[in-house]
């Protein structure tokens, strides 16, 4: 399929690998204000035969495209993605799907009323080891759980994240709340959050942490932040999860430690690797274009975002609004 990219930044080139690698897709356009950026891309991936167009209406108006891959920063991504699927396009699209569920519940609709496909990057929560220690969980406890998350990572250039507002929540935690629906089954109903900027770190520096309670009487704690260098996390984070005489530690790489019963003993149990999650992410989504199948994204995650931001800034726990599609 013809494949249009719209942005150029840093993430543009874990796309277009995953992409150019698969026969099945072919990259026509690059779509960046900054051609600089386009001529960045193009520099590192010189196989990729493609056009620079300043917009995507330009670009459309040059080339044949099916599916636009929407990689601009997260405040554009409903605005873009919009455009796109009014334009005919499939959407692939970075994470999240938008930064408020009005919008991808907006999303979600025009895609189905037009038949196209709209799919959202969900590197952390389908990473295979992640899913690994998910289904541990799901084996040993029905819940409630308790959960506790810590992922803190370094990031040398932050981009656009130096002028997001909340770039912490906006652009981080998005990925938490991926796993929290995985993890836990049960609506939430109520987030609690804040986020505190670290000026040494940089201007996108900072640490927000969440509380969010469930309607099974789960609860969740995660702190997540953009930090320096030293003893910095995984990135897909060290989760713990506790329910009735059952708990598991995840060290967000190979090894799951976990306790049953009453006994005291840690029993660890290492996880076979998995190919990299944002490359199964995307290969799936290909595969989803191929078969025709255009399953609503899941707007459970955007639902916690949404409220995570609103608590941010007003410093009041958020009620999280019913999603229709779970993850």
């Amino acid at each position: 399929m013809n494949t249009v990219i719209i942005g150029c930044g840093a993430i543009a080139s874990r796309w277009l690998r995953t992409l150019s690698a698969d026969p099945r897709v072919r990259v026509t356009a690059f779509v960046d204000p900054d051609a600089t950026a386009a001529q960045r891309l193009d520099l590192r991936h010189p196989g990729v035969a493609t056009r620079w167009f300043p917009d995507l209406a330009a670009a459309l108006a040059a080339v044949d495209a099916e599916v636009a891959v929407n990689l601009t920063p997260p405040a554009l991504h409903a605005a873009v993605s919009r455009s796109a699927l009014a334009a005919g396009l499939h959407v692939l699209s970075e994470k999240p799907l938008a930064t408020s569920l009005a919008d991808a519940s907006m999303l979600a609709g025009m895609a189905a009323e037009r038949g196209l496909l709209l799919a959202v990057m969900r590197n952390r929560a389908r990473d295979g080891q992640f899913l690994q220690f998910r289904d541990l969980l799901r084996q040993a406890t029905e819940g409630p759980l308790m959960v506790t998350g810590d992922v803190l990572v370094s990031l040398p250039d932050p981009g656009f994240r130096s002028k997001t507002s909340l770039p912490v929540t906006t652009d981080l935690a998005v990925h938490a709340f991926d796993q929290l629906s995985e993890l836990v089954p049960a609506p939430a109903v109520q987030v609690c959050c804040t986020e505190t900027p670290i000026g040494f770190v940089g201007p996108h520096g900072g640490l927000a942490t969440m509380i969010v309670t469930f309607a099974d009487g789960s609860l969740a704690s995660y702190r997540v932040g953009y930090t320096g260098p030293q003893l910095r996390t995984p990135a897909n984070g060290i989760w713990r999860v506790e329910a009735h005489e059952f708990a598991a530690r995840w060290d967000g790489a190979g090894t799951v430690t976990a306790c049953a019963g009453r006994q005291d003993s840690d029993r660890p149990i290492h996880l076979p690797d998995t190919p990299p999650g944002y490359r199964l992410c995307i290969d799936a989504m290909v595969d989803a274009l191929h078969a025709g199948t255009a399953a609503p994204p899941p707007l459970a995650p955007i639902a916690l975002l949404d409220a995570a931001l609103t608590s941010a800034r007003t410093g009041r726990p958020a009620p999280v609004a019913p999603a229709w599609e779970r993850s």
